[in-house]
């Protein structure tokens, strides 16, 4: 068994998790649609908790992680960057993701059921040092509280995106966004 056979388990254990909830989903048919046996799944994990785990992962780092990152490393100015990250945040939301956040809170709540929910935990700890240190390197007054709070606004930003898109399809609209929560960030 090779890498190859882990990483399609666990593609097709998200197109299945984003389809349905997590309790309607058996290990029975991830192996199915992957082309694996039942065995083949439990040999890369040891429960179909770990197994929504590495999906969740997988998930947050393709949606999340590797377009910030890409944010962060730019040689774009400090406001140019906050204007992406908020934008990315923005544009999740409104291409259609609700399905994937509702997947999202999901998992994390059958894996806080299961004792395991520290996994959200340690995202957000992950990202609020990330933007910690952002803010600090960029002068930035109480850099952990405006990244608090800077959080607080992408998730609500998203949220309402995804509730009402028709607000937040005005580029103009957005651009005055952005520069509100840069001039929040930098006050």
């Amino acid at each position: 068994m090779n890498s190859e056979t882990k990483k399609r388990i666990i593609e097709t254990a998200l197109k299945l998790f984003s389809s349905r909830p997590y309790s309607r989903v058996s290990v029975e048919e991830i192996a199915s649609k992957a082309g694996v046996s039942k065995g083949a799944v439990f040999h890369y994990f040891k429960s179909k908790a770990d197994l929504a785990e590495a999906v969740l992962k997988v998930f947050f780092d393709l949606l999340v992680s590797r377009p910030l990152n890409s944010i962060l490393e730019s040689d774009a100015s400090f406001e140019e960057k906050v204007g992406r990250i908020v934008r990315l945040s923005l544009g999740v939301a409104l291409k259609g993701n609700f399905k994937a956040m509702l997947f999202l809170a999901n998992i994390y709540e059958e894996l806080r059921r299961r004792g395991r929910g520290d996994i959200v935990g340690k995202l957000y700890s992950k990202y609020l040092d990330v933007f910690t240190e952002f803010f600090k390197r960029n002068n930035v007054k109480e850099p952990e509280v405006k990244a608090m709070l800077f959080m607080a606004m992408l998730d609500g930003l998203s949220f309402q995106a995804m509730i009402h898109p028709e607000a937040f399809k005005d580029p103009g609209k957005v651009s005055e966004i952005v520069r509100e929560v840069v001039r929040f960030v930098r006050c």
